[in-house]
């Protein structure tokens, strides 16, 4: 019996620094959701009552309605232009060697490194160069910077076990590199593709940082974050958890589509 246990002990603590770290990230999500309950008409915890109130009370907020709503057009259009833009500069970082290769590849990461606020602050200066004004656009454009090296990053990743001789032989066959593309790389790179879209709309609909200088406020953290600090009713805690609830249901529309067997 000596054996065994000395075997399995080191298991133990393992276990139980992993169930902390879970713990500790999940807890405030946790916390968030129940105080969605409350009946009371503040942020507290714990909780006075129990109730469903709050939960009507947000859905029929004008502003949260009209933060989500541009905060969803705001990500969609971002999630749309970085991933075209990020998927071309993986596959031609990936599959091509030329002078200045690890520049560009720096270049291109460079927005996960630069401080928001001096991305934000850059990218305000350079809306008037273009002659444009924060709004919807702008936002797009904005998070879209943000959004490219996320997409990078995962589709290099799918293309690490990525092999080209099947892409050379529908060349060499008389397929357009268009068609090869559609055909051929986008299936094999599928699940690099649609991880790199949903981060770069999941970056986009979380952003406050960077939506405060090239958006008009009107995004939905933005509008959470100014309830909060005039408010801090549990509305906010309601709609923090079916921001939650959606996502965990669109994580789970998505999974078949990344794991379907090519």
């Amino acid at each position: 019996m000596a054996p065994r246990s000395s075997h399995l002990s080191p298991g133990l603590p393992s276990r139980f620094f992993a169930a902390l770290v879970v713990l500790f990230l999940l807890g405030p999500i946790a916390i968030a959701g129940i105080v969605a309950f409350s009946s009371g008409d503040r942020l507290e915890f714990p909780i006075p009552g129990f109730s469903f109130r709050w939960f009507a009370i947000a859905l029929s907020k004008p502003q949260y309605i009209e933060g989500l709503t541009a905060s969803v057009i705001i990500g969609i259009g971002d999630a749309i232009l970085a991933t075209i833009a990020g998927t071309g500069a993986a596959l031609a970082l990936n599959h091509y060697r030329f002078r200045g290769r690890s520049v560009v590849q720096a270049l291109v990461m460079l927005p996960i490194a630069m401080p928001a606020i001096v991305l934000g602050l850059g990218l305000l200066f350079t809306l008037a160069v273009y002659h444009m004004q924060p709004g919807l656009l702008a936002g797009v454009l904005g998070h879209a910077v943000l959004g490219v090296p996320y997409v990078v990053a995962m589709v290099t990743a799918a293309l690490s076990n990525y092999d080209r001789s099947v892409e050379r032989a529908s060349l060499n066959l008389g397929v357009g590199p268009v068609r090869t593309f559609f055909k051929i790389t986008l299936p094999l790179i599928r699940g690099g593709v649609i991880a790199g879209a949903v981060s770069a709309f999941l970056i986009s609909f979380d952003n406050i940082s960077l939506s405060l200088f090239i958006t008009r406020g009107d995004t939905l953290p933005l509008r959470l974050m100014q309830q909060l600090l005039a408010y801090a009713d549990p509305s906010v805690a309601a709609i923090s958890t079916l921001l939650v609830l959606a996502s965990l249901a669109g994580m789970m529309l998505l999974l078949p589509l990344t794991l379907r067997k090519r």
